[in-house]
């Protein structure tokens, strides 16, 4: 009778695993061998030349520098277009981001998350303040940072990484990515509502940055934008 698949199945040549069903869509979502490979390569030198950030001697070089990583944060992007997840109606987690909110301790006085034509979303007053009114009031509990990073199953490779070092906000980056594939995190609420993509300068491509010339937001532009950018690829 011969043996069984043992959780395969082939269609015109092709192997699907079970689990993610046998509508050839899916393998869609696989990188080949040959991509996998390339992207392991790009990850690589992009680590090294991440590393050589802080070893920058001048603006030319620090410049030059930021170049090559948004060269290379482009071609991983490209390949891992097809991968990312399809994006979620964030509004929908809003209240139980407001309940997870209060119930560890914040305070939440006259506000609520609302969406403003041509600005997404933000905090929208839903009475008149005084000076000196107490609108949100988040303990550190509730405050994902480097810290807690540290303290987490990462805290080993926080300390070790050169790159981790000097961008904080790659090891916050990664911290999110463990939080948010797991099913018991406690930060789910928080991360629900998170965006795939921001507008800040933070975003902005080499030509955008370039025309900031002559203001301070062009050095802090500059200097970090890489830092958030690989975050974006571990959420998106």
């Amino acid at each position: 009778m011969g043996k069984k698949g043992h959780g395969k199945s082939a269609a015109k040549g092709k192997t699907y695993v079970k689990g993610e069903g046998t509508n050839p869509s899916a393998s869609k979502r696989i990188l080949t061998p040959r991509k996998q490979n390339e992207l392991n390569q790009l990850v690589e030198t992009l680590h090294t030349v991440a590393s050589s950030v802080k070893t920058a001697c001048s603006a030319a070089r620090e410049w030059e520098v930021h170049l090559e990583i948004n060269r290379l944060l482009e071609k991983i992007q490209n390949i891992e277009k097809h991968l990312a997840p399809k994006a979620e109606d964030r509004s929908a987690h809003f209240e139980e981001f407001r309940e997870w909110l209060i119930d560890n301790g914040a305070k939440i006085d006259g506000v609520k998350i609302a969406e403003f034509p041509g600005y997404e979303y933000g905090l929208m007053a839903e009475k008149d303040f005084d000076r000196g009114d107490l609108l949100l009031a988040i303990p550190r509990k509730l405050m994902l940072t480097v810290e807690r990073a540290k303290s987490s199953v990462l805290g080993p490779l926080i300390t070790s990484d050169a790159v981790l070092q000097h961008m904080p906000n790659v090891a916050l980056a990664l911290t999110l990515l463990v939080e948010k594939f797991s099913p018991d995190s406690f930060w789910k609420p928080y991360i629900s509502t998170l965006p795939l993509k921001y507008t800040t300068v933070l975003y902005f491509k080499p030509n955008e940055l370039q025309e900031l010339k002559g203001s301070p937001t062009l050095e802090f532009g500059r200097c970090h934008p890489h830092e958030v950018r690989i975050r974006g690829i571990c959420l998106e």
